[in-house]
């Protein structure tokens, strides 16, 4: 693998990160919206700076697919063959973090009535 064909995995990935933030960011606001319509809660600083993390580790995670294809290169001179998996390993991961940021929404408005 040359430094070009690095750049172009590089550049698949980064032409995909707005396609993961926007779903990710309507299953958060969906997860929001349901949990603040179910009854009464205030609104803290500490949630809006819970959801800037949450979406920085989120696209922490997403940057796993590059790292993931660079170490197959580097490391295993390319034997996995990772490229070939990428376009499932982008819909796995968006479907999880989707359904993960949705649980967990649901989880933080319900905890009160879970305890």
């Amino acid at each position: 693998m040359t430094i070009e064909e690095i750049k172009l995995n590089i550049k698949w990935w980064e032409s995909k990160r707005w396609i993961y933030n926007v779903a990710v960011g309507l299953f958060g606001i969906f997860a929001i919206y349901d949990g603040l319509s179910r009854g009464e809660y205030f609104w803290t600083i500490d949630d809006t700076i819970g959801i800037i993390i949450w979406g920085i580790g989120a696209n922490i995670f997403y940057s796993l697919g590059i790292l993931l294809e660079l170490f197959d290169w580097y490391y295993l001179k390319n034997r996995i063959g990772l490229k070939r998996f990428r376009i499932l390993f982008f819909l796995i991961g968006l479907l999880f973090s989707c359904f993960w940021t949705l649980w967990c929404g649901w989880i933080y408005f319900a905890k009160p009535y879970l305890w």
